[in-house]
């Protein structure tokens, strides 16, 4: 159950293309009629939802629901991370343009507003796994994030710039359809080497390399088709880099979860993965949807680090 009380709900109007701001009255209205008198905190700037949390959690909240995209919701999460170490329960709002991670949940990307709200209230929650990154951010500089969902490194770096400086009014299916397809005609390949739990596996040109604790990405795209929240460890899928028409033939297979059938693919799964360029080419990472860097990128699970409500039991 959640205690009004002790929720607060951390809000980005700038989710789905800014729909969430300019609905935000009538979200409110909703979201009070199912929640009761949970605190509001509404992201105004970039980057400020960590101080958010942290803020909320200082005021006593044992329980932050994350109303927006799977950007908005990492985020959430690393604010929880690091107020508390993952001592608070998160639940997922979903409103933003992809939904990847909320299809792991009781309702799923496509449920209303009012019925993912409803749902927070009767739901129990588990503990899951997070992931976290270590990369070189866009300055330069060392950094680090925690996951929720899944990051990577290659073309998916570059497909989330795409896809984020554009307006997103397509959806997330075909925003990100269309990002993919504008990436793959600029994207200049990287070689990398690959190691996992210590093992060098091999030095691969590739088009990404996604190291995932959930299964989808991409607007619906099953990247990791057998990644479990809660089995302690990271699905690495890697893809080769391939001529134009047989990558955008083999992007379809994404939304199917068949490319790891594939030639062009293999997988491991591994508590610790590096992708390490070997040449000078850029290697992008992406993280929830947000491509703030590139590599070198290691990659570490955190066993059940958090507390979420509503994940289906299927995907623990």
């Amino acid at each position: 159950m959640i205690d009004p009380r002790r929720t607060t709900i951390i809000a980005n109007p700038a989710a789905a293309g800014g729909r969430v701001g300019a609905r935000w009255s009538d979200i409110e209205k909703r979201l009070r009629a199912h929640l009761g008198e949970c605190a509001f905190r509404v992201s105004r700037r970039r980057g400020d939802i960590s101080a958010l949390v942290r803020s909320a959690i200082d005021s006593g909240a044992d329980t932050i629901l994350s109303l927006g995209g799977d950007g908005t919701h990492g985020e959430v999460l690393g604010g929880i991370m690091a107020a508390s170490g993952g001592r608070v329960r998160l639940g997922i709002l979903p409103a933003g343009t992809g939904g990847d991670f909320a299809r792991m949940l009781v309702t799923g990307p496509a449920a209303s507003l009012d019925d993912a709200a409803g749902a927070l209230c009767v739901s129990p929650s588990a503990a899951i796994d997070v992931g976290s990154i270590e990369y070189t951010d866009d300055g330069g500089q060392p950094a680090s994030r925690y996951f929720l969902n899944l990051a990577s490194v290659g073309i998916s770096g570059l497909v989330d710039r795409l896809v984020n400086a554009s307006s997103k009014r397509l959806g997330g299916h075909l925003s990100f359809l269309f990002g993919t397809a504008r990436a793959l005609r600029t994207y200049r390949p990287v070689e990398a080497r690959i190691v996992v739990d210590g093992h060098s596996v091999g030095d691969y040109v590739i088009s990404t390399v996604t190291v995932c604790n959930g299964r989808y990405a991409g607007g619906g795209m099953i990247f990791a088709p057998d990644a479990r929240l809660a089995d302690g460890l990271l699905d690495v899928i890697l893809i080769r880099h391939g001529p134009l028409l047989r990558s955008l033939v083999d992007s379809r297979k994404l939304y199917y979860g068949t490319h790891v059938r594939s030639s062009r693919v293999s997988c491991w799964r591994g508590r610790e993965v590096e992708v390490v360029p070997v040449g000078a080419e850029l290697a992008l990472v992406d993280i929830d949807g947000d491509s703030p860097g590139r590599a070198p990128a290691r990659f570490r699970v955190h066993p059940g680090a958090v507390d979420l409500i509503g994940a289906r039991l299927d995907m623990l």
